[in-house]
């Protein structure tokens, strides 16, 4: 059992040379081998994991992050059909070995083999890159490029109700902790599916962004338990924040027999007696695996706007302002993009 072949970056290439340290090379344009497409990438969305590998999460460089890219298809492989050269694409970030059993039954984010473009192998902020073309997904005119570098946190919020609806009957008072991209994404989903929830979000710009989409976004110390519902408070909270002020929120939230979706890989856990004593059902969300399509549908329909959480674009010159910029002013940022022509 194998993942496939990691993705080859080209052309002109951001290279991390060390934490923080962002800057330009040029390596060999990659061609299209059997079962690969060559993506001239046009945009890039730069999320969360890629801000924590700058700032000197990874251990390797140089290193290529990114994994939210839109692109046109610039070669395919001859065995490839159901592609054409020049349409736009966007490229699922998981990678995974298409044989064992999480791949067979749709899991594809639980390949034991497998991981993320861009922490399993180089990622996408390049000019060209070389994929899998069992990874890339037709994207229709109505979808923009600068949606189109946000559909993962759509794909995520689709797989975590994927995950929540089974144990569900009805829509349930719902908290969704943070009101980062994910957060509001993940509220703006939960609305279309006729499932409301309250966000909560400590940052004022935040806040005042939610508001401005449309949804109730409260800050931490205004959630009071009774707010979502009028029977003993939320029976469903959702932890995006990643952070370990989120899960703490989130338990103190969680009412007695409810449900508690973790999104955000925060560095802290829920005790095991409070979720014994409380009978607390906690639910892993990873990825949004086979969804995409889905995503896009929401996107290309209006029913779901992503350029709302991107809030600042930078072209690729640009790239080391961006990612300094970004982790460096989180209330003002709340994601960013690189589109356009190298």
């Amino acid at each position: 059992m194998s993942v496939e072949i990691p993705v080859r970056p080209g052309g002109k290439v951001l290279e991390l040379t060390a934490p923080r340290q962002l800057s330009t090379a040029t390596r060999e344009v990659p061609t299209a081998g059997a079962g690969e497409i060559v993506v001239e990438v046009r945009g890039l969305g730069i999320c969360g994991t890629d801000l924590h590998i700058y700032a000197g999460r990874g251990d390797t460089y140089p290193w290529v992050v990114g994994h939210d890219a839109v692109g046109v298809i610039h070669e395919k492989a001859d065995d490839i059909t159901h592609l054409a050269v020049g349409q736009r694409v966007v490229v699922d970030p998981v990678l995974h070995c298409g044989s064992c059993w999480a791949c067979e039954s749709g899991s594809t984010q639980l390949c034991s083999a497998g991981g993320y473009i861009g922490m399993l192998g180089p990622g996408m902020a390049a000019q060209y890159v070389a994929v899998p073309a069992r990874l890339v997904i037709p994207i229709p005119d109505t979808v923009s490029d600068l949606a189109a570098t946000a559909l993962e946190p759509i794909a995520v919020a689709l797989h975590a109700m994927d995950r929540i609806r089974p144990l569900a009957a009805e829509p349930l008072p719902t908290f969704v902790i943070g009101g980062g991209p994910l957060g509001l994404l993940q509220a703006q989903v939960m609305e279309h599916l006729g499932w409301p929830s309250t966000v909560v979000e400590p940052q004022a710009r935040r806040r005042e962004l939610g508001n401005e989409l449309g949804l109730t976004v409260v800050a931490p110390e205004d959630a009071d338990a009774g707010t979502p519902g009028s029977v003993g408070g939320p029976r469903l909270v959702i932890e995006t924040s990643a952070t370990a002020g989120g899960v703490e929120l989130a338990e103190r939230l969680a009412t007695p027999g409810s449900l508690v979706a973790v999104v955000g890989r925060g560095p802290h856990s829920i005790p095991p007696p409070s979720v014994l004593l409380r009978e607390l059902s906690i639910l892993g969300i990873k990825g949004g695996p086979g969804v995409y399509p889905a995503a896009i549908d929401l996107v290309a329909s209006g029913a779901v706007d992503p350029t709302a959480v991107v809030t600042h674009t930078f072209a690729w010159s640009e790239a080391a302002t961006a990612f300094a910029d970004t982790v460096g002013s989180p209330e003002e940022i709340l994601r960013t993009a690189l589109v356009g022509p190298w």
